[in-house]
């Protein structure tokens, strides 16, 4: 029997990605939360993880709408397929939305709703873990099965899922990332200046080892160039050597600054005071960190992947072929020799807010929630 509190449908939410700090799954899942939460919300939301929140999302989190259940006795995969859908019929939750591509194996007696951010597995295998790689592989046919909607974090990402599995074609829908940065004050305390900038996290996807030799050599042509290359994110995986080199100081002779796990205002201050941003990248979702590159007016030098043609002006920005090291040197050198340092017609934020994407989640969680009421009540009727 149903609780009688149970005054508004419940959101069951697979929170884990909240537990590791600003990533981009993390960033997307906090800032659609905010809106979605707010004290006049259709649902109450249940956010359910295997491992603590993190401090830095607590405040936030903290309204009538939004309810904390965390259990960290079992490993991610084991938590997903005994101890949630557990929870979930304990809490009687009506609907449940799995934010880190995998739902249940054994499809909820309740409808189910999945985000995918990219299809690595099937793109680029080699840049996962390998356990990463095997779960996916696995399971995601059957989470695409067990899905009434899946939220594609790009029409790229739209394409891939629609080419790997065409069977759900009518499930997939397009919601893109909005973008916010806090407003900082500018003072005299701020330590970085004369930069570029790249905000990354340090794993083999990512190719950052192409930008930094890109970068050097760069410098060894062009010996007045006067900006540093600081790069902001946080540690990853697979990336040993680069990782120790960066944290020991090892580049910083060659002008390179790690900046490790920066706050919300400082990386603000990084977008808005850099001089050009770039993204080497070997695969994305979408590139949460170009997005805020643009939120600054900043031009952009990229790889040359389909999903951040999505976002960027060809006639402004630039799309390098990502592993060619000759090709990084001379677009950063291109940019610094003719002075292309500024984007000239601005870039229209008004295109990409939180408040547009949550609208666009809970419409379509509604929508599945509704239907599902109906679908019951006919079944009881027969």
């Amino acid at each position: 029997m149903k609780p009688n509190n149970k005054l508004k449908p419940r959101v069951g939410i697979d929170a884990r990605p909240l537990s590791y700090g600003m990533t981009g799954n993390s960033r997307y899942l906090f800032e659609v939360l905010k809106v979605l939460s707010r004290p006049d919300s259709k649902f109450d939301y249940y956010l359910y993880s295997n491992k603590k929140i993190h401090p830095m999302f607590w405040d936030a989190l903290q309204t009538e709408s939004v309810t904390i259940r965390i259990d960290n006795k079992m490993p991610g995969i084991f938590w997903l397929n005994v101890t949630l859908p557990h929870r979930v019929r304990k809490d009687y939750i009506d609907i449940l939305w799995g934010t880190l591509q995998l739902l249940p194996y054994r499809k909820l007696k309740i409808p189910s709703v999945v985000n995918y951010h990219d299809l690595n597995f099937v793109t680029v295998p080699d840049t996962m873990t390998k356990f990463n790689y095997h779960q996916h592989k696995f399971l995601s046919g059957r989470t695409m099965a067990n899905a009434d909607k899946i939220f594609c974090l790009s029409q790229n990402t739209y394409n891939e899922i629609h080419n790997y599995n065409p069977s759900v074609k009518e499930k997939l829908k397009v919601v893109y990332p909005g973008v916010s940065l806090p407003i900082v004050e500018e003072d005299d305390e701020f330590e970085y200046d004369n930069y570029i900038l790249t905000v990354s996290t340090v794993e083999p996807r990512k190719n950052l080892s192409t930008l930094i030799s890109a970068y050097i050599e760069a410098k060894e042509e062009e010996l007045n160039f006067p900006y540093k290359l600081l790069i902001a994110g946080r540690v990853g995986w697979g990336e040993n050597e680069l990782i120790n080199n960066l944290k020991s100081g090892f580049y910083k002779p060659h002008g390179i600054v790690f900046v490790e796990n920066p706050n919300e205002t400082i990386i603000s201050r990084l977008y808005k005071n850099c001089k050009l941003f770039l993204f080497p990248t070997l695969h994305e979702g979408f590139g949460l960190p170009v997005l805020e590159a643009l939120y600054n007016q900043k031009v952009c030098i990229v790889s040359d992947i389909p999903v951040l043609r999505e976002m960027l002006d060809p006639e402004v920005d630039m799309f390098v072929p990502p592993k060619n090291v000759s090709d990084w040197k001379e677009a950063i050198l291109k940019v610094y020799k003719e002075n292309l340092w500024e984007r000239g017609k601005a870039w229209d934020t008004s295109l990409w807010t939180w408040e547009k994407t949550a609208k666009e989640i809970e419409d379509e969680i509604t929508f599945e929630w509704k239907k599902s009421v109906i679908l019951n009540a006919l079944l009881l009727n027969k």
